[in-house]
């Protein structure tokens, strides 16, 4: 394995995206109800759109990354792609924890988060900062992010370009 073929926002990128994978292995909310308690990760009854889904994109993004390093061939991802990836998933695990889950203590009923939650949301900022870091090393520019053209050559989307139409007679 060569590391020095995946960049250090890339290995960034992969370090963090490796702990948000255990966290969202780990307990995300633990529920008490009269003296009996339980939890929920990621993958169980928390929601696709609060860790799976950006456990599984990350964890995409990870193999895409460091299949290199073992000599393999791998698609061209814009880093942009990785940044936005890694922002999003900050966004929606952080959500997730200002939302929680409705308790009901009248019932009896605690639900408080964990630390997998907790931990998931510092790997998730770990995974925008290792995007952010290999959209600045491909040349980017915070500025890049205002201009819409500019941000379609990060993300590889070629322009219209040629010369327009002729107008209808």
């Amino acid at each position: 394995m060569d590391l020095s073929k995946i960049s250090k926002g890339g290995q960034i990128f992969a370090g963090a995206g490796l702990v948000f994978f255990i966290a969202t292995l780990l307990p995300w909310y633990s529920v008490e109800v009269a003296g009996f308690s339980d939890s929920a990760n990621a993958w169980g009854d928390i929601g696709f759109l609060w860790g799976s889904l950006w456990a599984l994109l990350i964890i995409a993004g990870v193999v895409i990354l460091v299949l290199p390093a073992f000599g393999v061939k791998a698609p061209s991802i814009p880093p942009i792609a990785y940044m936005a990836i890694g922002a999003l998933a900050t966004v929606f695990t952080l959500l997730k924890l200002l939302i929680g889950e409705d308790d009901a203590p009248e019932f009896g009923v605690s639900v408080d988060a964990s630390f997998g939650l907790y931990l998931a949301i510092i790997a998730a900022a770990g995974c925008a900062f290792g995007g952010f870091m290999m959209f600045k090393e491909s040349g980017g520019d915070l500025n890049d992010l205002k201009d819409v053209d500019k941000l379609k050559g990060h993300a590889g989307i070629q322009g219209g370009g040629g010369t327009p139409p002729p107008p209808p007679p």
